[in-house]
């Protein structure tokens, strides 16, 4: 995940200088106090020799320390570059279908304040570990050569500290496991909540929220569990390092009453076994930190590990641009899930206009998810321009569609940066032709700056028929061979569907429109017509005279809506 792995070995090489000499300088305090006490040279060198080695190892350890950090850093940014790249590049492999995930959140967290946590792994935690690591065996190797029973004691004193840390990890990724569920159902209740005040209010209900309650409830429980495991582990670890301490002291007072060792180094002695604890339960502290961003790291390993669809190397040949094909194609969404599509198979030929009929969930919009490829069928093929949307690049196969959906989704820029979405390289005159035909001319009109009013994030500026005229000016303007219309006429008037009508002639004009839509004028004008069932299987699929003819759900749906067309309220 590191762009330049080369910056780690001197962040590494930095930090384990550091540890070797603030480990050094902490063994050259028991031969410095010793010469003092004596009087004399220890191991050649007397008190003001061991002073100046104090000394200098103060300075290096000052300058090296410098240097770790720098390096540490440099590793971190590099880190936190390489990784938004990563999920960058990962993200835009994802088929459209990943996406249809609660997925917006969790990203942008994860981009942000949760990449900087785990950007704190090198910043903060990975060097001074290997710091600390080094100066502890640094420690120990010096206790051996001053005392074989000293050294002895200190190096029992390290598997204890390991198992220590072990369980109390152990115990915190138990608590974890245990609080992280209610969690996750809590800020799903919580985001529930938010959304459906306009529900909650009419009915009289936005005093109580039992499911909210419900979650609340389990989340307290869930945490105090984990709480006390977490609390358990951590009095684990503050136990066991006071019991090593009483341990070293205990021996080196021992030591010194029955002479083995002076009293004044048996005192630096404790001194130093003080200091080398408190490097242990050190490493403790930051074995636990790292295990506290695990989950950040889980999930970025989620995003990062997940599967895009194949795709070919080389674009496919199209052999019949612009038509569409479904080959006796079976769907579901999961494998525990009852089929969308059934066996489905149609052709819709190039520069014609088929529309989906049936009730809803049977699977008309998944039909446009297929041919889009925002997932893989489980049977069948699906063709785009004569040849499987397998065999085709994204790039190949976005290029051949245009795609207006229900939920139209406005940056927050400009009314004309949003239609020149769809092409960026269009001429004034297409521009001009496109917002004419979906009416977007007239949105202009009124919005205070015009073209150059910004639409908000989302389009909010804007209602959902506005938006949806300006998907569909985009459309025009991509001049793509096929154009796939889910219910692009459902949030708008009388007024404006007609200049929709009159976009989707101007589009069959060039291109293939496979439309779903409920609007009578928008379907009876279709060269083809699909009747799905509430299955997912075709029922039926021909002209609109030869399905009135045959009788059916398609001519029950269709006198249904006729007669509605004349209803009227009176007193």
């Amino acid at each position: 995940m590191i762009s330049h792995p080369e910056k780690m070995r001197p962040a590494v090489a930095a930090s384990i200088a550091v540890g070797a000499v603030e480990g050094l300088a902490l063994a050259a305090v028991l031969p410095t106090i010793s010469a003092l006490a004596q009087g004399s040279a220890v191991w050649g060198l007397g008190f003001a020799g061991w002073l100046w080695i104090l000394a200098i190892a103060s300075a290096a350890s000052f300058g090296l320390n410098y240097l770790a950090e720098r390096a540490n850093y440099a590793v971190a940014l590099d880190f936190l570059l390489s990784l938004h790249r990563l999920v960058g590049d990962q993200v835009a492999k994802q088929p459209l279908g990943w996406f249809a995930r609660p997925l917006a959140g969790a990203l942008s967290r994860m981009v942000s304040s949760e990449l900087m946590s785990a950007g704190e792994i090198f910043a903060h935690m990975f060097g001074p570990l290997l710091s600390r690591t080094t100066a502890a065996v640094v420690i120990v190797i010096a206790a051996w050569f001053w005392s074989p029973a000293l050294g002895l004691i200190l190096t029992v004193a390290i598997p204890v500290f390991v198992l220590i840390t072990l369980a109390s990890t152990a115990l915190m990724r138990t608590g974890r496991a245990i609080h992280e569920p209610a969690e996750i159902v809590l800020a799903d209740r919580v985001v529930e909540y938010a959304q459906c005040q306009g529900a909650i209010r009419s009915c009289g209900r936005s005093d109580h929220y039992p499911a909210l309650d419900r979650a609340l409830e389990s989340a307290y429980g869930a945490k105090t569990r984990a709480l006390w495991l977490e609390t358990v582990g951590m009095l684990l670890s503050g136990m066991v390092t006071q019991g090593v301490v009483v341990v070293l002291i205990t021996v080196t007072g021992s030591l010194a009453v029955d002479g083995t060792l002076k009293p004044i180094p048996a005192l630096a002695f404790i001194g130093l076994a003080l200091r080398f604890t408190s490097t242990l339960s050190a490493i403790t502290t930051s074995a636990m930190a790292l295990e506290s961003r695990r989950p950040l790291l889980d999930g970025l390993d989620d995003v990062l590990t997940a599967q895009a669809l194949p795709e070919p190397e080389v674009p496919a040949v199209l052999c019949s641009p612009g038509a569409v094909e479904l080959d006796d194609v079976t769907f579901s969404y999961s494998p525990d899930a009852a089929p969308a599509l059934r066996n489905v198979s149609m052709t819709v030929p190039a520069r014609s206009m088929a529309a989906l009929v049936g009730p809803s969930g049977a699977g008309k919009t998944t039909v446009a998810r297929v041919i889009s490829r925002f997932y893989d069928v489980q049977g069948g093929r699906v063709l785009v321009g004569g040849a499987p949307v397998r065999e085709q690049t994204t790039e190949q196969l976005m290029g051949q569609l245009s795609m207006v959906f229900q939920d139209v989704y406005l940056f927050d820029d400009t009314l004309m940066a949003n239609v020149r979405l769809g092409r960026a390289d269009a001429t004034e005159a297409e521009v001009s032709e496109a917002v004419e035909l979906a009416g977007v001319a007239e949105i202009a009109q009124r919005l205070p700056d015009g073209w150059d009013t910004r639409v908000g994030e989302g389009g909010r500026a804007l209602s959902g028929g506005e938006r949806q005229r300006v998907a569909i000016a985009r459309a025009l303007l991509k001049k793509a061979p096929v154009v796939l219309l889910d219910e692009a006429t459902s949030a708008l008037d009388v007024e404006n569907e007609a200049h929709i009508v009159a976009a989707v002639d101007k589009l069959r004009e060039k291109a293939t429109v496979i439309i779903i839509a409920h609007r009578l004028a928008t379907i009876a004008r279709a060269d083809t017509i699909i009747a799905l069932d509430s299955d997912g299987r075709i029922e039926a699929q021909g002209t609109h005279a030869e399905l009135l003819d045959g009788g059916g759900t398609y001519a029950r749906f269709w006198h249904r809506l006729q007669s509605a067309q004349g209803w009227q309220l009176t007193n």
